[in-house]
């Protein structure tokens, strides 16, 4: 029942099946689920990703628990009829999915006479696009659908999305005063909100921090810095002494998706930075001369260290990075705060204390220490439809799944940042070490560019880094091809 090798989170697929059983009343009201140890045993998944789909389905109102006695099947009305039926259309990565469901929840419990339920639609991440736009073309387009914040510039400059301010203006400002400033521009377009953010997230380097604790090391500041630890744990002495196989991993080809380009934009920024590099003139002169220097140095490590790294390397999908750390496969990965959730589902690690006890996250590399440290700020959010026929009801579903009440519940359950100031404010407290440790880092974020055809412009640079990262294709050679198509791209061909 378990698919290991599917991108959809296993809590996510446990809590479709139990589900499933209860609507078809192969579970019925009263009946007691096998308990959590019972569980993890009978589908070999540990504790984490179980007590995760436990809670949704109880959140959601699917089970109950009796203190001392169990786990129950609630009574639940899973009669559809007279439900108001909401599409969406959304990919593989749906984590933050619960904060939308629990709205509709929520909703129902307030308004009993016109329930909602959500009809969903799940395509993998590289056809989510061509999907939702096959549909608009049909007049069939979904009611609501999830966003990357460097998607929404795009599809809101494209008349594909609903602004926040033609739907309720009063609300849209109070809730845009509240998010984090670089939050709120990555989610309007032309001065107005498009996007309701679910959660944010910045990139960084994740790091064993109990292995770097017990061999007396810090983590790297810098590019040189991180090369000569690469080489530390190359060492047979140390390989055999921690036990893993690689010294680092991260993605370098389209298989990576927007990860490959999202990971590799700080190391541009540290170059331009670093004065490295000299800029020229139009809108890719910010990107291109620093690209060079990135590509050039991050070459030391997969064409120079390349039997130091997973061999797979090329042909690894993002969400199977984050298990090579918990799994103890590499010291140190490239990576994001969004991929706690991925990292638990492989690990023992249940609680805030625990995941900072083993794990680190800084801001990757930079060339020396004078070069500003700095992150990629990212996220997600949930966007109405232009043709949905239901934008009040979207919208006030989305309004409840936005509120401050439920990003904290998530994301100090999901050890994620929130979009609020005043919710990142709350989270940095001694009762979570872990959010307390990347809270601060937004304090270094950048956003990417947002720029119409962004997502063609990502597939350019993720053909580029694998060619010249992976393949060995001369750097001056690759860009030259490169610069080209940007330019068509944006528009900037002199």
């Amino acid at each position: 029942m378990i698919d290991r090798n599917s991108p959809i989170p296993i809590y996510y697929q446990l809590t479709c099946y139990f589900k499933e059983l209860i609507e078809m009343g192969e579970l019925r009201p009263g009946d007691r689920l096998p308990t959590e140890m019972e569980l993890c045993e009978r589908h070999r998944v540990s504790r984490a990703p179980v007590r995760r789909a436990l809670t949704d389905l109880a959140r959601e109102g699917y089970i109950y628990r009796r203190a001392g006695q169990g786990t129950f099947v609630a009574p639940v009305n899973t009669s559809q009829e007279g439900q108001l039926e909401l599409r969406l259309v959304t990919h593989h990565d749906i984590r933050w999915l619960a904060t939308l469901e629990q709205a509709v929840y929520l909703w129902n419990q307030l308004h009993p006479e016109q329930r909602v339920r959500i009809s969903s639609t799940i395509s993998s991440r590289s056809d989510f696009h061509h999907v939702l736009r096959r549909l608009v073309a049909q007049g069939k387009a979904p009611d609501i659908a999830p966003m990357d914040y460097v998607w929404i510039c795009d599809y809101a400059l494209g008349g594909y999305l609903t602004p926040a301010e033609a739907l309720d203006a009063r609300w849209t400002r109070r809730l845009c005063e509240g998010l984090e400033p670089l939050v709120y521009q990555g989610n309007e377009a032309d001065g107005r909100l498009y996007g309701l953010p679910v959660q944010t997230d910045v990139t960084g380097l994740w790091y064993r921090k109990d292995w770097f604790e017990q061999e007396g090391l810090t983590p790297p500041q810098t590019w040189p810095e991180w090369l000569a630890l690469l080489d530390y744990f190359a060492r047979p002495e140390v390989m055999q002494r921690l036990g893993h196989r690689y010294v680092t991993a991260f993605p370098v080809s389209e298989l990576g998706g927007e990860a490959t380009v999202n990971l590799l934009i700080p190391f541009v920024w540290g170059a331009e930075a670093s004065g490295a590099i000299t800029s020229g003139e139009g809108a890719l002169a910010t990107l291109l001369p620093g690209l060079q220097e990135a590509l050039r140095f991050l070459r030391e490590i997969t064409l120079t260290r390349r039997q130091l790294l997973p061999p797979n390397m090329a042909d690894t999908p993002w969400w199977d990075f984050p298990p090579l750390l918990s799994q103890g496969v590499v010291p140190m990965i490239l990576g994001g705060t969004y991929e706690w959730p991925r990292i638990q589902e492989d690990s023992d690690w249940e609680d805030e204390e625990e995941v900072s006890r083993h794990l680190g996250f800084v801001p990757v590399p930079r060339p020396t220490l004078e070069t500003p440290p700095t992150c990629s700020l990212g996220g997600t959010s949930w966007a109405i439809l232009e043709q949905s026929p239901n934008h009040e009801l979207s919208f006030e579903i989305l309004k409840l799944a936005a509120s401050a009440e439920l990003s904290a519940e998530f994301c100090m359950e999901n050890l994620q940042l929130s979009p609020y100031r005043a919710v990142n404010e709350n989270l940095i407290s001694p009762q979570h070490p872990w959010l307390t440790l990347i809270v601060p880092l937004l304090h270094y974020a950048r956003l990417r560019p947002q720029l119409v055809n962004y997502m063609q412009l990502s597939r350019v640079l993720q053909d580029t880094v694998y060619r010249a990262l992976w393949q060995g294709a001369v750097v001056e050679e690759t860009l030259r091809h490169t610069t080209r198509l940007l330019q068509i791209l944006v528009g900037d061909v002199g």
